[in-house]
């Protein structure tokens, strides 16, 4: 999953665009993008939404509290072992 939809220089070609009307070539590449992709992306962002209301009504939004990092790697370590011993 990536964490944005528009570049830094998209969002300032789109704001510049909706504020003003001025466009250039990268304006104009972006509106392609942005009519090529807008079904699956309202898609995504349904799919976010729900996964985020569910997460929220399971009191899991806020995620869950990580073992020091220290601690983590001797979990791994153990767990290794342990798989190669043929325990699960």
């Amino acid at each position: 999953m990536r964490g944005y939809l528009f570049t830094d220089r998209d969002r300032v070609r789109l704001r510049a665009w909706l504020e003003s009307g001025v466009e250039d070539d990268g304006t104009r590449m972006v509106f392609v993008s942005v009519r090529r992709n807008l079904n699956r992306i309202t898609n995504d962002v349904g799919l976010l939404v729900a996964v985020a209301r569910r997460l929220q009504a399971e009191g899991r939004w806020m995620g869950r509290a990580r073992l020091p990092r220290e601690m983590a790697k001797v979990a791994r370590r153990l767990e290794g072992e342990t798989r190669l011993r043929g325990v699960r």
